[in-house]
């Protein structure tokens, strides 16, 4: 998950807290490094960063003798509370009348509820999305006979550009499939009678045809070859 999404998911959880506690004006969330990671809309970057920066003097001393978990201003306006919440810090504004135990209890359960959720989804491995097949299309047959046909099929220029887009390369060999089941790899070029462009056909050389037990006229099944 990126840092956008996971502030984003953070902000949500803000305006929740605010939505259960109306006392809670502001809100924001910072790291241990003392960067922001996300804060309600209402709290502007200055007053978050002045608020982290006063602070600081007393983590530092706290982290001297232990850890701080939990941390009380009350003054003449309001309270401002901080709270230790999964390696990062919790800073809420709220009225002088809060209900601080109610605001503590509440504010953890969401926010580590949020936490987890978010760790779940990042640990989660995103499963690998399978390359896509171009396209098949059914084609009409068309014989190839005489005795320098070679082994190649004939599609259409168009079909071949088509799939070489989808594909991002060029198509030289596909798969072709009769109704029947019977199936096999030709190389490919494109049809070289200007009578039968255009048309949806595809030339197959007569013992080709034998293979797949198919006639001039009948519906095959092509696709590029898988490589």
């Amino acid at each position: 998950m990126n840092k956008d999404a996971y502030a984003v998911a953070l902000r949500n959880a803000l305006t929740e807290i605010k939505n259960i506690c109306p006392d809670v004006s502001r809100s924001f969330i910072f790291g241990k490094d003392r960067q922001i990671v996300s804060g309600d809309s209402e709290t502007d970057e200055e007053t978050m960063e002045k608020m982290i920066s006063s602070f600081q003097s007393v983590a530092e001393k706290a982290d001297t003798i232990g850890s701080l978990k939990a941390f009380y201003v009350n003054g003449k306006e309001g309270k401002v509370i901080l709270s230790d919440v999964n390696d990062m810090y919790l800073a809420l504004a709220a009225s002088e009348n809060a209900d601080t135990t109610y605001l503590h209890s509440i504010t953890r359960v969401i926010i580590v509820t949020v936490l987890k959720l978010l760790e779940t989804i990042t640990s989660t491995p995103t499963p690998p999305i399978p390359p896509q097949s171009a396209p098949s299309k059914q084609l009409v047959v068309d014989t190839l006979s005489g005795f320098f046909v070679g082994d190649s099929v004939q599609i259409d220029t168009e079909l071949l550009e088509e799939w070489a887009r989808f594909l991002r390369e060029s198509v030289s060999e596909v798969e072709v499939e009769a109704f029947g089941g019977e199936a096999t790899l030709c190389k490919v070029k494109e049809i070289n009678d200007s009578k039968l462009k255009g048309k949806g056909m595809i030339r197959i050389p007569e013992k080709i045809c034998k293979t797949l037990e198919v006639k001039k006229g009948e519906l095959v099944t092509v696709k590029p070859a898988s490589t």
